[in-house]
């Protein structure tokens, strides 16, 4: 406003001071011209020469903004078509997030416009997937392949999962391993394989891509150990299950749990794991192998159960192996099941008067039938009928109803 203000004032100003030698005198101006002569003052030739400046310029603007209109027509048009398909884009995604993915499909496709239609081609492939619709959503797909060049690697993982949650998992297994090859160091496509792989049970796939993820930090810490706690359990989980000869060998099943990282064997998580695995030693008669691993997990995951199987294991050293059970009883007087399994242990180094002492302290933190089974059992092997009448006078443990009893 003050710029008009000044620019105002400043015209007065010319104008009075045009006006003041337009008084002291008009001039004269003469132009001949073969026979043609032009005779006026100063001012009126001034005028006219100021009005044919401005109408040459005003002819050659007009000229030029005639020549550039229909260019300005053009992009006007595009920005009005481009605007369009923004809100038809973004109209679709509204309805794919919905769920009305009819709809959804029906405006992404009709927003399908310029360089990024191919993320319409994307949106409309997810919105037919979700309605069930898995032909139109490859015939999308490959409307998206060929829509962009260089978008091989985004098509590619797109369609990964897409066949991942059709539970075509052997289709995935091809796409991954072909985005794989064609791009060897993309860690997203790794982690791709990898999910496949886990939706086949190849826990062994799983386990060696595992560490390329974490390398990348592409897995978080906690969710890396509880992969990997999964794989090796899936793993020994299939070896004792299956029917081929190697869930009957003892050193088939020890190659893969000594695989097993130090720190993986360590965690909470792997105790349910450590008692199938080492249950199943037990079965094949591997007592010697068994009770050797028990001792390298047991300082780790000290369960009741672990515990138990320690009582039923036949070690190579019997002596070392009660001196291993009493060297845990130190840190835990009091343990029912410990005070059991120091009493199996006795019995096996024929120890029986302190087999007896271990039983009956066991009995005394619990009431428990395996102790009373094997108190029971030993007393008759000590000819004291009387105790072991006893005890199944006791029962196992268990409440019984007021009945009764012949005399």
């Amino acid at each position: 406003m003050n710029m008009r203000i000044f620019l105002f004032i400043l015209l007065l100003f010319s104008g009075a001071i045009l006006g003041h030698y337009m008084l002291q005198g008009s001039g004269y101006i003469l132009i001949s011209f073969q026979q043609w002569v032009i005779e006026t003052s100063l001012w009126v030739f001034v005028l006219i020469l100021s009005a044919l400046v401005l109408s040459i310029y005003g002819s050659i603007h007009l000229i030029i903004a005639m020549i550039a209109t229909p260019t300005s027509i053009k992009g006007w048009s595009e920005k009005r078509g481009i605007n369009k398909a923004v809100g038809k884009t973004v109209r679709g995604l509204i309805y794919l997030a919905e769920g009305d993915f009819k709809n959804s499909e029906k405006s992404l496709m009709a927003g399908a416009h310029g360089n990024g239609k191919i993320i319409n081609y994307l949106g409309a492939a997810r919105a037919a997937q979700l309605a069930g619709n898995y032909d139109r959503s490859d015939e999308l797909m490959a409307e998206a392949a060929k829509s962009t060049k260089g978008a091989e690697l985004a098509v590619g993982l797109q369609q990964a999962q897409l066949q991942l949650e059709r539970e075509q998992f052997e289709q995935c297994l091809a796409t991954c391993l072909r985005l794989k090859k064609q791009f060897p160091k993309h860690q997203y496509v790794s982690k791709m394989l990898m999910k496949a792989h886990m939706a086949l049970n190849d826990w062994q796939a799983v386990l060696e891509i595992l560490p390329q993820l974490n390398k990348h930090k592409l897995l978080a810490n906690k969710e890396s150990t509880k992969l990997e706690i999964k794989a090796y359990g899936k793993l020994i989980e299939h070896m004792i299950r299956s029917r081929d000869s190697s869930s009957k060998d003892p050193k088939a099943l020890l190659d893969v749990w000594n695989n097993i990282p130090k720190s993986t064997l360590k965690h909470l998580d792997f105790s349910p794991l450590a008692h199938a695995f080492v249950e199943h030693l037990i079965q094949l008669g591997a007592h010697e192998e068994a009770e050797t691993q028990l001792r390298s997990i047991l300082p780790h995951h000290f369960t009741p159960e672990l515990i138990n199987l320690y009582g039923w294991v036949k070690g190579k050293d019997p002596k070392r192996q009660l001196l291993f059970a009493q060297d845990q009883l130190k840190q835990r007087p009091n343990d029912a099941q410990l005070l059991l399994t120091l009493g199996r242990i006795c019995m096996l180094n024929n120890e029986f008067i302190q087999a007896q002492e271990y039983f009956e302290a066991s009995l005394s933190q619990q009431n428990n039938a395996e102790t009373r089974s094997e108190l029971s059992r030993l007393y008759l092997a000590k000819k004291e009928d009387e105790k072991a009448l006893e005890m199944l006078r006791q029962g196992l443990g268990l409440e019984l109803p007021e009945l009764p009893l012949p005399h």
